[in-house]
């Protein structure tokens, strides 16, 4: 099984799991809406949707998804002052209805320098599969890292993730999360659960971790402050390569001409020659030389994705 994510060409495969086990409910309207929200979603820069496959199948056979969403305050103030069931089915039914619950990318930029960003998270579907199933053996695996890979580096505040089954449920608590709000007794249609839904609210901050823990929660909510001031064209074409794209592929991707991806390059080694010292050492072959220093860029980036992220301090031309 392998994650990636989400595009465009996913919004099918994404939406037919609204409905499965442990899914998140839907009223009909929303249901009926559910393509057009997901491609704001997708298209928005508040929203990461991961899809998972299986990497066993020539096509990628689609198994799941999960993905996560900068809220503003306000709509956590909300949700405090009256907690219900399906936090999320309240978002995107305020997106549906032209109001504003996600953060712009500008309000990212200034709360992931100072104060820190809310993240609610979806629910993973589960399918008809058993949860001791292999399958979900390894959904589970492989969650944490998706997780880890579109979330780390940010300065988060808080995480709510609510989930319908007791597994899942179990599954939170043993990793750290702390239980807010029991919404079992809720009666079968209340926010249009399923009868077999037992949603529960767990929340995870800062405060929840013990003092100086170590924890990979830290890389969530006290990142190091960036120093490279990578632009935002700079950043999109490292994200990309994380994912071992080929610069003809990132050319294409992004809509860029493989000189500009080039030149993106160069200027990213440059600000890298001051963080990594091996990047100022050459090689007689310029070929060796240019994989040298992409190993030793993705390298770095992946042990430092707050260097990716958005910051009001960072420049953002290009």
């Amino acid at each position: 099984m392998r994650f990636r994510e989400a595009d465009e060409r996913d919004v099918d495969s994404i939406a037919s799991t609204f409905g499965m086990r442990n899914a998140l409910p839907l009223a009909p309207r929303l249901r009926a809406a559910l393509p057009s929200l997901l491609r704001r979603l997708i298209a928005g820069p508040a929203a990461t949707l991961t899809i998972f496959e299986d990497d066993q199948q020539p096509d990628g056979t689609f198994v799941s998804f999960a993905g996560g969403v900068f809220l503003r305050q306000s709509v956590i103030a909300e949700y405090l002052a009256e907690p219900r069931p399906a936090l999320m089915s309240s978002v995107l039914a305020a997106l549906l209805d032209n109001r504003q619950p996600l953060l712009t990318l500008d309000e990212i930029r200034v709360a992931n320098s100072t104060t820190g960003i809310t993240l609610a998270v979806f629910p993973i579907p589960l399918g008809d599969r058993a949860w001791s199933d292999s399958s979900t053996e390894h959904l589970r695996r492989l969650a944490p890292q998706a997780f880890l890979r579109y979330h780390a580096g940010y300065r988060l505040k808080e995480i709510y993730y609510e989930v319908f089954t007791d597994e899942v449920a179990e599954y939170l608590e043993a990793g750290g999360y702390r239980l807010l709000h029991d919404f079992t007794s809720a009666k079968p249609g209340g926010a249009f659960l399923h009868s077999h839904s037992r949603p529960r609210m767990f929340r995870l901050s800062q405060a929840d971790l013990a003092p100086g823990a170590m924890s990979m929660a830290t890389q969530f909510f006290d990142p190091p402050a960036a120093r490279l001031g990578l632009t935002m064209a700079e950043q999109r074409i490292v994200l990309k390569a994380l994912d071992a794209l080929s610069d003809r592929s990132l050319a294409r991707i992004l809509g860029l001409s493989p000189e500009t991806v080039r030149s993106y390059w160069r200027s990213i080694y440059q600000r890298l020659e001051h963080a990594v010292p091996a990047m100022r050492a050459t090689a007689a072959d310029q070929t060796t030389r240019g994989l040298e220093k992409r190993r030793l860029a993705i390298e770095y980036f992946r042990q430092n994705m707050h260097e990716l992220r958005p910051s009001a301090a960072r420049a953002t031309k290009g």
